[in-house]
């Protein structure tokens, strides 16, 4: 009987430790806290040690990423302009083959003493054709000249012309009625600053502000001489020692505005460098010909 128990007893003893020994293990592998120093159990699936077959590696295994750069903001130097950050513009399209533009080309040079204004003379070449080249005419002149008149629905040009703000057509030599159209110039004055930097490097950047504008503003950049005289041998002004004042030699379309602040790096060709200009100016049309609706002059010196 004793040899018959003895061996059930046996096996069923070896059956309760296994079971018991394996609750035991599981049991302590679930009082660990996650945050123990001892840490988790190797292979205990997401929290360290390896992953579980067919899961991804875990994140905290990952190298560590540096963070992204920061993009580097140049320092700049202010650049001193030559007009207020917001100037009246005010271009006379002129000849010297013309001659009723002497007067206005006198008025001009009036208006260059003042503030608030940017004066420019814009020589055209209709006129080269009745017995006087302009030597500072330039067909693109003209082509703006033309723009404007079209962007109000007209189709007649003539000289002296004065454009105010890029809005408002008038005699150039009509002091009464340039007078007139500063004051308005002046009273809607829906103008915008721009300002002008300098890097380290020497790179220019046009600083852009916020702008509220009903379609996107083309940019013109503009090198112009203070003064051109020259002695005029034939045509209308035959014997004349005309002068102008601010005269344009070279106008370029840079790019377009919508409103929003930038900041452009700007540079000069080398045709325009060529023409040895005193001074540059930015003007800013809404569309490409309409009212302008910022505008800067600076020294060329100051820059180039």
């Amino acid at each position: 009987m004793l040899n018959r128990i003895l061996p059930a007893a046996l096996l069923a003893l070896a059956l309760i430790l296994p079971a018991g020994l394996a609750a035991a293990q599981s049991g302590s592998d679930f009082a660990q806290p996650f945050n123990s120093p001892s840490g988790p159990a190797p292979g205990a699936p997401g929290i360290g040690g390896m992953a579980a077959p067919g899961e991804d590696a875990p994140s905290v295994l990952a190298p560590a990423q540096p963070p992204p750069l920061e993009p580097s903001v140049p320092v700049l130097a202010p650049v001193a302009l030559e007009t207020p950050p917001a100037p009246i513009v005010v271009e006379l399209f002129t000849s010297e083959g013309c001659s009723s533009c002497p007067s206005a080309n006198d008025y001009l040079r009036e208006l260059a003493r003042r503030r608030n204004l940017l004066p420019l003379s814009f020589h055209v070449d209709y006129w080269d054709y009745i017995g006087w080249k302009d030597r500072f005419a330039d067909p693109a002149f003209a082509d703006r000249q033309r723009a404007y008149a079209a962007a109000r629905g007209k189709s007649m040009m003539y000289t002296p012309q004065m454009v105010v703000a890029g809005a408002l057509e008038v005699v150039g030599s009509d002091r009464k009625a340039v007078e007139g159209a500063l004051k308005k110039a002046d009273r809607r004055h829906a103008m915008y600053s721009l300002s002008l930097g300098k890097d380290a490097q020497g790179g220019i950047h046009l600083q852009l502000p916020q702008a509220t504008l009903s379609v996107p503003a083309s940019l013109w950049l503009v090198t112009y001489v203070y003064e051109g005289a020259t002695d005029i041998q034939a045509g209308e002004n035959r014997g004349r020692h005309m002068i102008t004042t601010n005269v344009v030699r070279s106008l370029r379309k840079v790019g377009q505005w919508n409103g929003a602040p930038e900041d452009w790096v700007i540079s000069l060709t080398r045709e325009e460098i060529a023409g040895k200009p005193d001074a540059c100016a930015i003007i800013a049309n809404e569309a490409e010909f309409g009212p302008v609706v910022a505008a800067a002059a600076w020294d060329f010196k100051d820059l180039w």
